[in-house]
C-alpha cells in the first residue's frame, strides 16, 4: 500500500522547544504517525543547530555550529541526510511531501531539485550520497560539462520509476525561503530549486516586513517557457522572516496564519494529522491579523538593512487588508496593484 513520506527541514538554529517552535516544528507535531504503513516523517533542525561530529571540546563545538550559521557548511550535509531518508524509506507509488523554513526552505527546495536531477539511488548505495550532493550542489555557474556529468550520474546509479529517473513531489509547503549558505556566502546555484518543474503543488509563505540583507528573499519564479505542471501559490504575509516561519514566544498569532494556510493546502492532498490536530493549532479569529511585527536587532539595521520590495501584481494574504483596515500606514509595504489571496482565511477546512 502507498504510504506518505513526509520530510521536515527546520530553519537557522532551531532548537526544539516547550514554546515558541518554528512552524516547521508546530506542523510536525500535528502529522499521524500512529500507522507506518499509511504516513511515516522525518525531521532535521537546520543549518548551525549541531556542532560536527569531531568537535569534542565545548570550543570546539562553539565554533562548529558559529561555522555553519556564517557558511552554511551544514547545507549539503543536511541535504545528504534527507536525501538518504528518503533512498531508505520510498518505493513507488508513494507520495512525498516537504516542508521547511528559512534556509531549511531552501534545503527543502534543494531536495525537491535534486529528486528531479538525480532521481533516487537504490537502497544500499548510501556509500554514494556524498557524492551524489557533490555533483548536484555546485557554487558555480553551471557549464555543459557539469550537466553531462550530472546526467551520466542519474543515469548509472539512479533507480527509473516508470522509465523516468527524475522523482514527483506531491508537495511544497514552505515559510520564506533564504537562499543564503551562510551570513558570509549566498552564491549558490542548485538546479531546479527556483522553477520547481516535479513538484505537483507548491505553497510559499513570504515575508513583508524582513530588512535583513543576508536574508533576502528567494522567490519561486516558474519557467515561462516550460510551466510546471503543478500549481505554485506564492503568497506575502505580514510579519519578519521569524514571524513567518515562527520562533517568537510572545505573540504566536502571525505565524499560526501561515501555519494554517500550508496546512489547509497539505490537506487538500491528502496529508494525514492526529485527531484534534487541526483545531488545536490552527483556528484562527480575526484579532490574529493584528499580531505583533516584530523588530530585529538593531545591529542588523545598522549594517545590513534591506527593505522587501514585492513586486507589482504579487499575492498578498487576506490578512494583511484586514491589517490594513486597523493600521493604513501598513500600506505602504505592498505594491499599489496586488492579487488578494486566501479570502476565507479565518475558515476551518472541515472537521480534522
Amino acid at each position: 500500500m502507498a504510504k506518505n513520506l513526509v520530510v521536515c527541514l527546520d530553519g537557522t538554529g532551531n532548537q526544539l522547544k516547550a514554546k515558541g517552535n518554528t512552524n516547521v516544528v508546530r506542523l510536525y507535531e500535528m502529522l499521524d504517525l500512529s500507522d507506518p504503513a499509511r504516513q511515516i516523517a522525518y525531521y532535521d533542525p537546520g543549518v548551525g543547530t549541531f556542532s560536527t561530529a569531531g568537535a569534542w571540546t565545548p570550543l570546539a563545538r562553539r565554533l562548529s555550529k558559529l561555522l555553519g550559521l556564517a557558511v552554511g557548511s551544514g547545507m549539503r550535509e543536511n541535504l545528504a541526510e534527507a536525501y538518504t531518508y528518503l533512498m531508505g524509506h520510498y518505493e513507488p507509488g508513494d507520495q512525498i511531501y516537504v516542508f521547511g523554513f528559512s534556509r531549511g526552505a531552501y534545503t527543502a527546495r534543494a531536495l525537491v531539485g535534486m529528486l528531479k536531477a538525480v532521481g533516487l539511488m537504490r537502497p544500499g548505495m548510501e556509500n554514494l550520497v556524498p557524492y551524489a550532493v557533490s555533483v548536484y550542489a555546485k557554487n558555480k555557474d553551471w557549464t555543459r560539462q557539469d550537466w553531462d556529468q550530472l546526467h551520466h550520474f542519474a543515469g548509472a546509479f539512479s533507480n527509473a520509476v516508470e522509465g523516468r529517473v527524475g522523482i514527483s513531489v506531491t508537495y511544497l509547503g514552505i515559510w520564506d525561503s533564504v537562499k543564503a549558505a551562510g551570513v558570509l556566502r549566498w552564491n549558490l546555484r542548485w538546479p531546479y530549486t527556483r522553477q520547481l518543474p516535479n513538484v505537483r503543488r507548491v505553497r510559499h509563505a513570504v515575508s513583508l516586513d524582513e530588512k535583513r540583507r543576508p536574508y533576502r528573499e528567494y522567490l519561486v519564479t516558474p519557467d515561462k517557457k516550460h510551466p510546471a505542471p503543478g500549481s505554485v501559490e506564492q503568497v506575502w504575509f505580514a510579519g519578519v522572516h521569524s514571524d513567518v516561519g515562527g520562533t517568537f514566544e510572545d505573540d504566536p498569532r502571525l505565524p499560526t496564519i501561515t501555519l494554517k494556510w500550508i496546512v489547509d493546502a497539505a490537506l487538500d492532498e491528502h496529508l494525514l494529522l492526529k485527531p484534534g490536530a487541526y483545531a488545536r493549532e490552527v483556528t484562527l479569529v480575526p484579532e490574529d491579523a493584528l499580531g505583533k511585527v516584530h523588530r530585529m536587532g538593531w545591529i542588523w539595521s545598522l549594517l545590513t538593512y534591506r527593505r522587501r520590495r514585492p513586486p507589482q501584481g504579487s499575492h498578498v494574504h487576506a490578512s494583511v487588508r484586514a491589517r490594513i483596515e486597523k493600521d493604513p500606514d501598513y500600506a505602504n509595504r505592498i505594491p499599489k496593484t496586488v492579487e488578494w489571496s486566501d479570502s476565507d482565511w479565518l475558515k476551518a477546512r472541515g472537521v480534522r
